[in-house]
């Protein structure tokens, strides 16, 4: 059996709304857009669902119309895509990275209150895998050193954190609907924001910093950052799935967890719940968007072999500290003087399991009995 880690869930109805799409003869950023950003912020209970051309083009100028720039520090998880930190070295800022929490795999806040200098300027925080942080402390911290608290939600969305849908809990906040998502448009990615002026900015930065009252009236340096009507059409019918979606990967989950509990030598992350009462008689008010299925296991790279000879793909997100990736090695940003114990101990362990919609029980019982018999061997 040949098993993929993800697998994107298009079928007619993508194909027969690009169809129409090609048919009105609008292909660049258009209605399909404004559609889409309007149902993303109604979603969320945001005024405003910025759409742009990718997730890591999302980061950048969120990080922009917040402030951020050369001589400023930026928090960010040392557990983290590369992307996070990518956007602030866009900024000609200095990343400093905090570690996580082995129980969650997110940024903890104890460590952030370690880092923070007179220098800071912002915290950057992720839900790793779609498992919520502990928003409620990072939003603390921010108030308190008066910083801006940035959530880079490429991972979060379907997600749940105190009863509030993720993807609205920093000051400002960022998706990506990249082909491998819950969610995708194949490429693209949204900011979101409640601040009218921010949300103007974006705009105009996202079309050649070009005033959207005068055409070819260019008020600022801006970058061709515009979704395309093409990959709207895919989002919004995407974004009609998603309750089934979400739903689909949630028992894929849980049949991982159920199959999974017994083994001694495997880990995996606890979303927390930390809203009070009985759970019995309430619906969670954390629940994880399972982005992918994290696990931790020993001699995980041996394992991950294991798995492919048996045809199961399997991702390592991520190998290593976010600081230890070769590029920025090699810049003077890096120092060498990050101590994050806890993101070293879980890169060193973590594999992402296959989780897509179409995947089967028949599908998830052959990775659980191909993981059983590679950590048998090891």
């Amino acid at each position: 059996m040949k098993i993929p880690w993800a697998v994107p869930y298009i079928d007619e109805t993508e194909l027969a709304e690009v169809t129409e799409a090609v048919r009105t003869n609008w292909l660049s950023m258009g209605k399909r857009v404004r559609a889409l950003e309007e149902e993303l912020a109604d979603y969320l209970g945001l005024r405003h669902a910025i759409l742009v051309s990718n997730g890591t083009v999302a980061l950048d100028l969120a990080l922009k119309v917040v402030g951020v720039g050369a001589g400023d520090e930026v928090i960010v998880p040392a557990m983290t895509y590369v992307a996070t930190l990518n956007a602030v070295l866009y900024q000609g800022a200095t990343p400093v990275f905090a570690d996580i929490e082995l129980e969650t795999f997110n940024i903890d806040p104890q460590d952030i209150e370690r880092k923070i200098t007179p220098r800071t300027r912002a915290i950057m925080c992720i839900d790793y895998g779609g498992n919520p942080a502990s928003h409620s402390e990072l939003r603390d911290i921010a108030r308190r050193h008066q910083l801006v608290l940035v959530q880079d939600a490429a991972q979060s969305l379907g997600g749940v954190y105190q009863g509030t849908r993720l993807g609205r809990q920093g000051d400002i906040s960022t998706t990506s609907f990249h082909a491998a998502k819950t969610i995708t448009t194949i490429e693209g990615g949204a900011v979101f924001t409640d601040d009218d002026g921010v949300a103007e900015r974006l705009r105009i930065l996202r079309n050649q910093g070009e005033d959207p009252k005068h055409k070819y009236w260019h008020v600022e340096l801006g970058y061709n950052a515009r979704m395309t009507d093409l990959h709207a059409a895919i989002g919004l019918v995407q974004w009609r799935k998603r309750d089934a979606i979400w739903a689909r990967r949630a028992e894929i989950a849980e049949a991982y967890r159920s199959r999974l509990a017994d083994l001694e030598s495997t880990r995996l992350p606890v979303t927390r719940n930390s809203c009070g009462g009985h759970a019995a008689h309430r619906e969670p008010c954390c629940r994880n968007g399972w982005f992918f299925f994290p696990i931790l296991v020993p001699n995980r790279d041996h394992v991950a072999e294991i798995l492919s000879v048996h045809g199961v793909e399997t991702r390592i997100c991520y190998p290593v500290p976010v600081y230890e990736q070769p590029f920025f090695r090699t810049r003077p940003e890096a120092n060498g003087r990050y101590s994050c114990p806890n993101a070293v101990a879980v890169t060193s362990q973590v594999i992402n399991l296959p989780m897509f919609h179409q995947m089967t029980t028949e599908q998830v019982d052959y990775v659980c009995q191909a993981l059983r018999e590679a950590l048998a061997e090891v």
